[in-house]
Formats: C-alpha cells, structure tokens, sequence
C-alpha cells in the first residue's frame, strides 16, 4: 500500500509542523536523498496547497501501545460523525488536525529515538 506523509498549508506553519512532517517521513523510511513533492489543487495544479513525501510503510516494532482514555474516546467520537455525515470534514478540519497531532504525540512517546 502507498503512503504520502503530507503537510498541508491551511494556515502559518511553524518549526514544530515542519519537525513533525520530517520524523513521520522518516519514520516512514526516507532518508536525505527522499523527493519532497508539491500537493497542488485538484481544479488547478500550479496552485500548490502543501508538500507531501511518499513513503513505503512505517518502521518500528508491532506492540501495542497504549492510548490516552480521552484521545480514543474523542478518536471515536469524530469517526462517528464524520460517518453520519457522509464523511463530509470540512466543517471539522480544526479538531481532526488537533486530533491528528495529539495522536501523532501520543504515538511519538513509544518510539525509539
């Protein structure tokens, strides 16, 4: 299965966005030489929306980790929404990012670094 570790550009981007995007691609598997491509808009591709890096699959051992009781719980309660509105996100991009980082952190504190 193909996989892009991708940053999208809905706002200012800060250093720690950037650290972000950079350990999930390499956690990924690239290395120095990797191709950091442009994400560009669908109806206009010289309208570029962020960068995105093609990884192979994610390095690491397959334990369970534990996961924070609230970041499931508010995991599981935007996957219900999103499925009772056709998987409709727009209105919800805000909380899916926050949720995205908090699970980002949470999986960050099993990995060896």
């Amino acid at each position: 299965m193909a996989l892009n570790v991708e940053l999208i550009w809905n706002g200012p981007i800060t250093i720690g966005m950037l650290e972000d995007f950079l350990a999930q691609a390499k956690a990924g598997g690239a290395n120095a030489d990797t191709t950091v491509e442009e994400v560009t808009a669908d109806q206009d591709p010289d309208i570029a929306l962020g960068w995105k890096v093609a990884v192979g699959s994610f390095v690491g051992t397959g334990s369970e980790v534990s996961m924070p009781h609230r970041l499931m719980w508010n995991i599981h309660s935007m996957l219900s929404q999103l499925g009772s509105e056709d998987g409709d996100a727009r209105r919800h991009l805000g909380n899916i990012n926050e949720l995205a980082s908090d699970l980002w952190e949470a999986l960050m504190k099993h990995v060896d670094g």
